[in-house]
């Protein structure tokens, strides 16, 4: 499977506001670390974030059916047909020292075959902050930014990953999963 594929205009910049706008609303908490057993644990010094999930609602659809979009295009690219998804969307705020500096996959273990294929969007310009850096073994360890914002990232959820710290400013991101369609 290839590594990483990426739609730059996935999301217009309005777009981006608006998902900015649901994560300051939705009154977002600080992101779990999960353990090799499941058990949830906030820990900073491993992941430093506010997050809010996004439920598939009246609200949220043109979000669903676009990020089901996205994925059934992923999907052709990663050579694997992707079901819709089935799990809500993570909005994420890396403030200034904010990371999650574990390198980490999405599916682990126990979540193989629902999560295949992830994404991360970019709702931030790039001069909005520094650091903050989706960093996936191994295309883009240590290589500065290269999405716009509304740019949307594809890569296989068993990827090792992880997020430098911001050093400066905020980073706003989106966060999804889906596995093989069933059919």
């Amino acid at each position: 499977m290839p590594m990483i594929w990426d739609w730059e205009g996935a999301f217009s910049g309005l777009e981006c506001d608006v998902l900015v706008e649901l994560m300051e609303g939705s009154g977002g908490v600080p992101a779990p670390v999960y353990g090799q057993t499941g058990e949830r644990a906030v820990d900073p010094a491993v992941r430093n974030v506010v997050s809010a999930f996004q439920e598939r609602s009246a609200e949220t659809a043109w979000l669903f059916d676009r990020l089901d979009g996205l994925f059934a295009e992923a999907g052709r690219f990663f050579g694997t047909p992707l079901a819709p998804l089935s799990e809500p969307v993570q909005l994420l705020r890396y403030d200034s020292g904010g990371h999650f500096v574990s390198w980490h996959s999405d599916s682990g273990a126990d979540l193989q075959g629902r999560r295949r294929v992830s994404v991360s969007v970019e709702l931030s310009n790039a001069r909005d902050y520094q650091g903050g850096l989706l960093e996936i073994v191994p295309g883009t360890v240590g290589r500065a930014r290269t999405l716009p914002r509304g740019g949307a990232r594809f890569f296989p959820s068993a990827a090792i990953h992880r997020v430098t710290p911001v050093t400066r400013g905020t980073r706003y991101a989106l966060v999804g999963w889906t596995g093989d369609s069933p059919g």
